[in-house]
């Protein structure tokens, strides 16, 4: 799998994926302080504090190498220039050749296939520029619009764990969605 050094903001036909900077706080902020948002995510809803500190981490994120290495991209809508939700791409192992991908929206975006165009985006890097021979997705099998969303970008269930990850104060099942290199290629085709 190729090295990737993420410096130009990627664009699709209404969104630019871009890396993350001090200026997305208050859009940021604004999902990942909600109890509804977080209901599907690894942590509670965060405080003002908390999503700066993270935010500067994150942005400082630029490479894709090495097995943990990350983005967090802000996915901004063309139209209007508003940050509307995240994509998190991450190398789950190089030597696999599989990445993982991620997101969230703000609720507000819903229904509208911000998230598919989005994660086709992330997906196209994947296979076609970094050559990578897996993506995976991993989420709470209850969050029922992550499931339609792998569903419709093409990736399959491959698993389903049950209550193998302890958070939040209670025991929760992992979905395991995923598609290869060979299935990308099937569906460009």
């Amino acid at each position: 799998m190729r090295v990737l050094e993420f410096r130009e903001p990627i664009g699709t036909e209404r969104l630019l994926l871009r890396l993350q900077t001090d200026a997305d706080l208050d859009a940021v902020y604004s999902w990942q302080s909600r109890a509804d948002v977080c209901q599907y995510l690894l942590y509670e809803p965060r405080d003002r504090e908390t999503v700066a500190a993270r935010l500067a981490r994150d942005a400082a994120h630029t490479r894709l190498e090495s097995n943990g290495d990350y983005l967090q991209l802000a996915v901004e809508r063309r139209t209007d220039s508003r940050m509307i939700g995240q994509m998190y791409f991450t190398v789950d192992n190089a030597e696999y050749s599989t990445l993982e991908i991620g997101w969230v929206f703000h609720p507000d975006v819903e229904g509208q296939g911000y998230a598919a165009e989005a994660a086709r985006a992330l997906l196209a890097l994947g296979f076609e520029t970094m050559g990578a021979h897996r993506i995976i997705a991993s989420l709470t099998p209850e969050n029922t619009a992550s499931v339609r969303l792998c569903l419709r970008l093409g990736m399959r269930e491959e698993a389903h764990f049950i209550q193998d990850m302890f958070i939040k104060g209670r025991w929760e099942d992992t979905g395991v969605y995923a598609m290869l290199d060979r299935e990308w290629s099937a569906r460009r085709s």
